[in-house]
């Protein structure tokens, strides 16, 4: 039950990852790019390339919301876009787990 609650408070108020660590995959030698914008939302948007070990390149598309906290994370790999992480659905997953556990019972005495 702890757990839960950790991790929700985690969701709704840890950065994952911020944007100025992810500046820091630029470094690494399979990385061709990190390029940053902001969407019609005044999101931070951050695309990444990546060099595969087959020759293929990988996106990574990142979105944080203007406190760098991360809000989402989408893979574009071998044309297959896939959804790894998205803020919202963790808090309401983590959520709806914590209220499923306090619900007190309603048993009749």
């Amino acid at each position: 039950m702890i757990e839960t609650i950790e991790r929700l408070y985690d969701e709704i108020h840890g950065p994952k990852l911020t944007p100025y660590e992810l500046l820091e995959n630029v470094k690494l030698p399979n990385y061709i790019s990190v390029d940053f914008c902001k969407d019609s939302e005044n999101n931070i948007v951050a695309y990444t390339q990546c060099l595969l070990e087959d020759g293929n390149v990988a996106i990574f598309t990142y979105a944080f919301d203007m406190n760098n906290k991360l809000v989402s994370l989408k893979s574009t790999v071998y044309g297959v876009e896939e959804e790894i992480y998205n803020r919202k659905t963790e808090i309401e997953k983590y959520y709806y787990s914590a209220s499923q556990t306090l619900r007190p019972s309603l048993k009749a005495i």
